[in-house]
């Protein structure tokens, strides 16, 4: 991945638009029973990507092994944490939706470690 900022805003749209669909369906079936589902693939798909990714783009990140692996763990952990609890809702296996926020975590941990390695210094004039 040579370009972080671009693959985080891309996916990051992809997902939102996906999370505006999956709640338009909701709302014309009256059936809101994924709300959940939907809200963590949004939250974490959407907005945790689109921030990850202007992190990156502030601080100059383009490529980075800790980083890849980061948006690696945000992206699948965001698709696989909102399908699986969205199975574990209607009765199925919570396997999936542990295994999303244990990669979600993951992926928090490492941006941790990213911000305290690169940190964001705005220069300000006074």
């Amino acid at each position: 991945m040579n370009n972080l900022p671009r693959l985080c805003w891309t996916v990051s749209a992809c997902l939102g638009l996906a999370g505006m669909v999956w709640g338009m369906q909701m709302a014309g079936s009256e059936d809101h029973s994924n709300l959940a589902a939907h809200a963590h693939l949004n939250l974490l798909g959407w907005v945790s990507l689109a921030l990850y990714g202007t992190y990156y783009r502030l601080i100059g990140l383009t490529r980075s092994i800790v980083a890849s692996i980061q948006v690696a763990c945000a992206i699948v952990g965001s698709v696989v944490m909102g399908i699986g609890i969205a199975i574990a809702h209607q009765g199925g296996t919570e396997a999936f939706a542990i295994t999303g926020s244990l990669l979600t975590l993951v992926a928090g941990v490492l941006f941790v470690v990213i911000t305290f390695q690169r940190p964001l210094r705005i220069n300000t004039v006074n």
